[in-house]
């Protein structure tokens, strides 16, 4: 079953629209994350910038206040220039005249120790209050003597002189003047310190809260938007709900306060702090910022803070990302049109050039494409024009020499025909030739064992020859030896005659006292001349085999050289047929050698013989072929 097939401008449209279509919207889903990221970082940065901007106006409001205490303390801390009377007037008329000027200041009160007046005093509490207040419409002022005793007492004074530092003090509901009473305020406290930075007194000022609503309400970074602000005992001194005010802040919580508790403990460092928490009773997630409120740059456990929906940040992100994907569509609208054209243009020309291959690929070297662009498909369809125009000519000039082959073809044919009889009969001759070498090799072989065995024999005759002419020279020697001892022997002989012959004189002189002397006398003369006649019988001898052992020397002499040269002969022959053999096995080796090459050539002739067929049919085959092209003449 036949597949359905796109054609070019179809798949160009197809491709090129996919790949764009997702390039398109990876990069416009890339770029509307991060305009949705920036958008949901700046909403963020605007509640953090808010929170920090409302911190810095209650903080320069707060300092401002505290300025006056100082001021005030500063003031107070030289009373001791003062008489008593002078002093007091005086005190009072700046604490009236502080209060007079700041319509902010609740109350401005003045507190001394007893013991800082009265170096006699010696009671461990007791201090003077001197304060004025406002009370409908009115400056009123209130003095007194109190806790002249030496209890241990607790309250905000005591506090204020045990830190002996500047205090912000957290907001509370006065319950000691009448006329504030039901008012939520704070107190700024100044320690009045002498020289040595001892605690002399304590210069206080009460502020009403109200004002911090009315900032508090102020703050809308966003629409839903909740600020309020903190004070250091979690009391709610502002919040945009005015209902809330005075309650306690982690009351108002469910039970996971932990994020909340955590940023207040980080603002205490005086540092920022923000998170997002999720609301169990309503299911929305917020965004919460933390500022620490600051008075000269030191923090006061008080916060301010802001929560925002996270959906109400988001909310002018997601119109950005509507925005980004409505334009994306109609870009990509814009973009398949321009496609389209584009695809159009290029596949129009390349169809030609397919029905130009098309008739090419029939055999039809004579068709003609017209395509007139100046780029790159142009420049196809002029190659392809090339090629036809270059394979019409290479088709001609195979028609040539496929003619040409097919009658070389027939003549190889031939020709390989003689070389492999002619490669036969040469094989034969070499098989012959190696045989006969490989037994006249045989023959060499034994002659060279037989020329080694008779060196052999050779040497050791010239060896026992050379002994047996060194045992006759020691014989002769021997013989000489014998001859000189029995010439001796007849020496003494000749003298045992000799003394005989005396003896049997001397002995006839003594007649018969003589007698028998003498024929001792006679009997050695006998033995004598028996040992004379044996010395020469055997020096006759040993002169005969002297003469015959230095023949016999002689001819050993004579016939050592002769053995001597027999054996060397036998030596050059023994190595003249080690010589031939080897050379004759150099010979048998080349001969086989030959007679492969003379098998191989058989061989290569025959499969020659086949190729020439094989090259005759192709070149049968290859003028069918060219006859499928239709070529002009």
């Amino acid at each position: 079953m036949s597949r359905r097939r796109f054609n070019l401008k179809q798949k160009l449209n197809v491709y090129i629209l996919s790949a764009a279509t997702i390039i398109y919207c990876l990069a416009i889903g890339y770029i509307s994350y991060r305009l949705t990221s920036i958008a949901y970082r700046n909403s963020i940065e605007i509640v953090k910038g808010s929170t920090r901007e409302y911190r810095n106006k209650v903080s320069d409001e707060l300092n401002s206040m505290m300025e006056s205490a100082r001021t005030l303390s500063n003031v107070f801390s030289t009373h001791k220039k003062y008489e008593p009377a002078q002093r007091d007037a005086f005190f009072e008329k700046i604490l009236y005249s502080n209060l007079e000027k700041n319509p902010d200041f609740l109350s401005v009160t003045l507190y001394w120790e007893l013991k800082a007046l009265d170096e006699k005093y010696n009671k461990k509490n007791g201090r003077i209050r001197n304060g004025y207040y406002r009370a409908n419409n009115k400056i009123l002022l209130e003095t007194a003597i109190v806790d002249t005793t030496n209890a241990d007492i607790s309250g905000i004074y005591y506090t204020a002189r045990e830190h002996n530092k500047e205090m912000l003090w957290d907001p509370y509901y006065d319950v000691v003047t009448k006329e504030l009473e039901g008012k939520l305020m704070t107190a700024l406290f100044v320690p009045i310190q002498n020289s040595a930075g001892k605690f002399e007194g304590l210069v206080g000022i009460d502020i009403s809260l109200t004002e911090m609503s009315k900032l508090i309400a102020g703050i809308k970074p966003f629409d839903e938007a909740v600020s309020y602000i903190v004070g250091g005992n979690r009391m709610i001194v502002a919040h945009t709900d005015q209902t809330l005010t005075g309650n306690d802040f982690f009351g108002m919580l469910n039970s996971d306060s932990t994020s909340f508790k955590t940023g207040f403990d980080q603002v205490k460092t005086n540092s920022s702090s923000s998170f997002t928490y999720k609301n169990p009773e309503n299911d929305e997630e917020y965004f919460v910022s933390f500022e620490p409120i600051t008075i000269a740059s030191q923090p006061t456990d008080w916060v301010i803070g802001i929560e925002v929906p996270t959906r109400v940040i988001l909310k002018e992100a997601k119109k950005v990302l509507i925005q980004a994907i409505i334009t994306g569509l109609l870009g990509l609208i814009l973009l398949y049109i321009v496609i389209y054209f584009i695809a159009s243009r290029i596949s129009d020309p390349i169809v030609k050039g397919v029905d130009f291959a098309k008739s090419i690929s029939t055999g039809n070297l004579n068709a003609k494409l017209s395509v007139q662009q100046n780029d790159e498909i142009g420049e196809l369809a002029e190659s392809l024009s090339m090629m036809a125009a270059k394979l019409t000519t290479i088709m001609r000039e195979i028609i040539q020499s496929s003619d040409t082959i097919a009658s070389s073809s027939l003549e190889l044919l031939e020709s390989s025909g003689r070389f492999s009889e002619g490669a036969n009969n040469q094989a034969a001759s070499s098989q012959q030739i190696s045989t006969s070498m490989e037994l006249m090799l045989s023959r060499i072989q034994q002659n060279t064992l037989n020329a080694q065995e008779t060196e052999k024999i050779a040497i050791r005759a010239a060896l026992g020859i050379k002994a047996g002419n060194e045992v006759t020279q020691a014989m002769i020697q021997s013989m000489n030896n014998i001859a000189e001892k029995v010439s001796i022997v007849g020496e003494i002989a000749k003298q045992t005659n000799l003394l005989a012959i005396n003896a049997a004189i001397e002995a006839s002189r003594y007649g018969i006292q003589g007698k028998g002397f003498a024929v001792v006398a006679a009997e050695i003369k006998k033995l004598a001349e028996k040992s004379q006649t044996a010395a020469k019988d055997i020096n006759l001898l040993s002169s005969k085999g002297l003469i015959q052992a230095q023949e016999t020397a002689n001819k050993l002499l004579d016939i050592f050289p002769d053995i001597e040269h027999t054996a060397k002969l036998v030596q050059q022959i023994a190595a003249s047929s080690l010589e031939q053999k080897i050379s004759s096995e150099e010979i048998n080796q080349g001969i086989q050698q030959l007679n492969l090459v003379t098998q191989q050539n058989a061989e290569s002739s025959y499969e020659l013989s086949l190729n020439s067929k094989n090259i005759s049919k192709q070149a049968e085959n290859l003028k069918k072929l060219v006859a499928y092209f239709n070529v002009e003449s």
